[in-house]
Formats: C-alpha cells, structure tokens, sequence
C-alpha cells in the first residue's frame, strides 16, 4: 500500500502566520485616512497603499504555495514551466499560486466592504476567513496530488468548493464598487480566468488559458447590466456566481466526456431558476 505524502504543517502555518500578520497591518493602514493615496483622476479608482501592500503579500504566498507544490512527491514526475535566468534555470507551478492568492485578496476585499461595522468585526472576520481559506486550500492542493483516487477525488471537490467562495468573494467586492463597466467587467473577467484555470487544471484534458479566458468573458459580460441594476452587491455577486459555475461545471463535464444533452438542460434549469430566485429577491427589496 502506498502511504500518503505528509504536508509539512510547520511550513503551512509560519506562512500563514506571515500572511496574517500582513493583513492586520494592512487594514491598520486602510484604516489610517493620512495613508498615502494616489488620485490617477477622472473616474479611474483611487490607488492606497494597501494595494502595494497586498500585491507584496500574494508575492509570498505565491512563492510559498510553489515551494509546497514542487516538494510534493509527484511533482517529480511532471513537466513544470522553467524560468532561465543566466546559467540559472528555475521550475515554477504557476497553477498552485492561483487559488492561495485569491484566499488572501477575496478575503481582504469582501470584508473590508463591512468595515462600518463595530470595531474590529470586520477585521476579525478577513482574518479567520484568510486563514482558513488558505490552509484549506495549501492542504487540498497538496493532496490532490496523491496517487489514490479516493484521496485526490475528495482533495478536488474542496478545491471546487474553494475555488466558488473565492470567486463570490470577488465577484462582490468588484460589484459593490459600482465601478464603471470597462474597470469592473476588466477586474471580474480576469478573476474569473484566473480561477476558471485553477480548477480546470486538475481534469485528465486541463483547460488551457484560452478556454479559461472565454469563461472569463463569459461573466465579465453579465456585469454590464447588473451595473444598471439597482440590487446588493451580494445578489450581484451570487448571480455572477451563478454565472461562473454553470459554464466551468459544463466544461468540467466535457473534459470528463461525460457531458450530454440531460447535464446541459438540468445546468440551464438550475441557472435559470436560481436567476429567477434573485430576480424575485430583488423586487422583494
């Protein structure tokens, strides 16, 4: 019997513990009205500091998710990018950075959207959700590498079930801006490739970055009208969600080739009921 490969706990939690370290400093600055901010002008979003700072922090955790992916047994085995630099030649996993990059910043843009809230509830909350997301993430990414199907097959249905809370998270946060449509469709429909790849990549036939971007255009294009839609931004988010699992599920299905004609009526009914129910919600408001 195979024995399952180990994470290495002790390197998880020190890069967790410098992730969340970051992010209370970042919401200290956020917090701070005399923080450097830079007015590009006209209708273009104002750049704070907290923006270098997170970009700094999905930087590492970037290159922690990479070092924990390529020292997993099984990634011997498989061809991986190679950046050459000089006589150096380094292997990166560019998909492993994906889904723990966007548990830091879904966490950090969804709940500083409450920051009205008491004191601390906010920051409370984007800490145990950073946390949590990515531990969870780190751990299914690691085991879905494993050899038994058992194993993998549960380690990637938690890293679906990620993949769609990260996504709702930025799916919100980019809708309760109210940003006009060329800087709102541009942020979604890049979040949405990104993720569209990072759960697609774990099929037999991967999807490549075409097929994810297409996904991406698919629920850039429904946050145009839902900029004229006087609704929450968690409604706007939901149905962006909506939007976004539908398409990546049917796609799912046809790498498995087990897609037909019954999945794609009951994925269009499921769409179009959940639609309804937000629509109806809506006017309830």
């Amino acid at each position: 019997m195979t024995p399952i490969a180990q994470p290495r706990y002790d390197r998880i939690v020190s890069l967790i513990f410098v992730i969340l370290i970051g992010l209370a400093v970042i919401f200290l600055v956020d917090g701070n009205p005399n923080t450097l901010r830079i007015v590009l002008g006209g209708d273009l979003p104002t750049i704070t500091l907290s923006w270098f700072l997170l970009a700094f922090l999905v930087v590492i955790t970037s290159a922690g998710a990479d070092l924990f992916a390529r020292s997993h047994p099984q990634m011997q085995n498989r061809r991986l990018p190679t950046i050459t630099l000089g006589p150096l030649r380094v292997e990166i996993a560019p998909t492993f950075w994906i889904l723990p990059s966007f548990s830091v910043i879904a966490s950090f843009a969804f709940f500083r959207l409450f920051s009205g809230a008491p004191q601390g509830f906010a920051f409370a909350l984007a800490i145990l959700a950073a946390g949590g997301s990515l531990i969870t993430v780190l751990l299914a990414q690691h085991f879905a590498l494993d050899r038994r199907p058992e194993v993998s097959q549960r380690a990637q249905m938690v890293i679906n079930g990620m993949g769609y809370l990260l996504a709702f998270g930025c799916f919100s946060a980019v809708a309760y801006t109210r940003y006009r449509t060329l800087y709102s469709a541009s942020l979604i429909g890049v979040s949405a490739t990104l993720i569209a790849y990072a759960l697609l990549a774990w099929l037999p036939r991967p999807g490549s970055l075409l097929t994810s971007a297409l996904v991406g255009i698919t629920v850039a294009e429904a946050i145009w009208p839902l900029n004229y839609w006087a609704t929450t931004f968690l409604i706007a988010g939901t149905l962006l969600l909506v939007i976004f699992y539908v398409v990546v599920s049917l796609l799912q299905h046809y790498a498995l080739e087990r897609l037909q004609r019954r999945l794609v009526w009951e994925y269009g009914l499921l769409g179009g009921g959940l639609f309804c129910a937000i629509v109806y919600a809506t006017l309830r408001l």
